[in-house]
Formats: C-alpha cells, structure tokens, sequence
C-alpha cells in the first residue's frame, strides 16, 4: 500500500511557488520588500529627527522659516532644517502607504493569475495522488462490505455476537452510502478523473 504513494521518478515532486510560476507576481513581492524596507528606514529616520528637534528646542534653538534659515546660513541640524526633512520624511512616508495599498490590489490580481499557472503545474501530480487514494478508498469500501457481510451472516444465524466483540467502523459512516461513497461521488463531481 505504502509503495503506491511512492512517485516513480527518484525526484521528489515540488510546488513551485506563485513567483516561480509566474514572474510578473515576483516582481510584485520584490516592490512589495522594498518598499517595506524603505517605510521602515523612514520610520526610524522620522523618530530620530523628532527626538532631534527636541534636544535643540530643549537647548534653546529656534524655528525660522526655510527659506531664511538659508539667507542666514544656518546649519542644517537646526530646527528649521530638522523640521523640513521631518516634513520631507512624512510626506515619503505617506506615499509608500498609498503605494503599498495600490500594490496590495495589484498582488491580489496576479495572486489570482498565478495560482491558476501553479494549480496548471501540479494537476497531474494531484490527479495521481487524488487516484492513490480513491483507489485505496475504494479498497477500504470493499473490505468494510466484506466485513460486515460476515456480520450479517451472523445476524441471519441468529447468533450472539458478544463473544467475537465485532469492531463496527462508523466513522465511515453509513454502509450503504457513507462517507467513502460521499467523497469519491464529490470527486467526479469536481471533474476529477480518479
């Protein structure tokens, strides 16, 4: 029984992943990285001007407009310089949301597209392993009429059962139409040839 899950090739078969079936969907993912570790920079980069901008005004340093805070020569590590790459930050900061939340979309459309090619690839693997099984259920369906057609005897035989202590399998459910019967009609029913 163990031998019929054996693959008969010695190479053991692999799911690729969504990137390696379609490369659109990978390039995806790789946006996707990026611009998380950029949000992430950002985010660190915002905390440290924002404790910067602190430290001056606790110092005494004083906010001035941009454009005079250059006319004056003042170092960009004053509040006023501080302040606008904070702003700078923020504003990147917000449009990595807005492209994160755009390619999100983006990822569940080709996510779709490349299951599609992945479920391609792997349906005669499926199918093998979908047959191994329906053949052994079907296997296991015969031995439980076998096993309970000597049960039966014995019912007709009007004898005490209670000395052999017979083992009834319904977790199989019904006999006549229990659970094994149930998924082998739902796999030709999903169009599976098993």
């Amino acid at each position: 029984m163990a031998s019929l899950l054996k693959k008969k090739t010695a190479d053991e078969f692999r799911v690729p992943s969504l990137a390696e079936a379609d490369p659109s969907y990978g390039a995806l993912t790789d946006k996707q990285t990026e611009l998380h570790n950029s949000y992430i920079k950002l985010r660190d980069e915002r905390s440290k001007l924002s404790r910067e901008i602190e430290a001056e005004k606790a110092a005494g340093g004083q906010r001035v407009a941009p454009d005079v805070a250059r006319l004056l020569g003042d170092p960009e590590d004053s509040i006023t310089g501080l302040s606008q790459r904070l702003r700078d930050v923020a504003t990147e900061m917000g449009n990595i949301e807005s492209a994160q939340e755009i390619l999100r979309r983006r990822m569940e459309e080709a996510r779709g597209r490349a299951s599609a090619m992945v479920c391609a690839t792997v349906r005669p693997e499926y199918d093998r392993r979908l047959g191994v099984l329906c053949k052994l259920l079907s296997e296991v369906e015969t031995a439980r009429q076998s096993h309970d057609e000597i049960l039966d005897d014995l019912d007709r035989g009007d004898v005490a059962k209670s000395s052999l202590q017979p083992v009834i399998p319904f977790f199989l459910g019904d006999r006549h139409d229990g659970k094994i019967a149930y998924c082998l009609r739902e796999v030709k029913e999903a169009g599976h040839n098993a």
